[in-house]
């Protein structure tokens, strides 16, 4: 888009994660059709901040805005309706609406409101790279005891706790076939470790 238009306008795409609702809201005062999607004024927004860097980073972003659009009620926000809810943003000629362009995709994270107003905080799609996927490597088991994948009968257990340690469950339990933690991995001090010293942070079997 040449930087020097001056009929830019901001529409927001609101999709709730807990209910069938999605929020087409534009900064121009006239409707907005974007990509087939009609984009309603009466949603008065103002960012804050919007960081967008090449990293991988999440890029927070802080709005505040007066609630004028049918849609978002603070009925449904104090239900919880829009918590997480996915946001996108695109940046388009509301002159020539075939001209626009994405411009950010995120979360809400958190909504106040105070009197007519509200405040939302937003977290980049780039925060879904810190959640934990899969199994994490660990000398300690990430089973609970008794469960499906620890296999120990409850009813006929030494003791009603497990510290998931390897040593507990070879010792106490008798499990070590359905021991789920890795208790041989190397400790932080294995590389700088000399010869004949063993400290490599209680790994390779060495903790007990």
């Amino acid at each position: 888009m040449s930087a020097d238009v001056t009929t830019l306008c901001d529409c927001w795409k609101l999709q709730a994660r807990q209910a069938s609702k999605t929020l087409y809201a534009t900064s121009h005062d006239r409707p907005v059709v974007w990509k087939g999607e009609t984009y309603l004024p009466g949603l008065s927004l103002n960012m804050s901040s919007l960081t967008l860097n090449g990293g991988l980073a999440p890029e927070p972003a802080d709005l505040n805005g007066a609630l004028d659009a049918e849609a978002l009620t603070f009925e449904d926000l104090r239900a919880g309706i829009w918590d997480g809810a996915k946001v996108t943003i695109y940046r388009v000629d509301w002159q020539s609406p075939a001209e626009g362009d994405w411009l950010w995709s995120g979360y809400l994270t958190d909504i106040e409101e105070d009197g007519g107003q509200f405040a939302v905080k937003l977290a980049s799609v780039k925060s879904d790279l810190e959640r934990t996927i899969g199994r994490l490597f660990s000398r300690r088991c990430d089973a609970v005891l008794g469960d499906a994948r620890c296999g120990v009968d409850l009813d006929t257990a030494p003791q009603a706790g497990c510290d998931k340690r390897y040593a507990t469950c070879r010792d106490i339990f008798e499990n070590t076939e359905n021991f789920r933690g890795f208790p041989h991995i190397p400790g932080n001090y294995t590389l700088i470790s000399g010869p004949g010293e063993k400290r490599d942070g209680s790994s390779r079997g060495l903790e007990r």
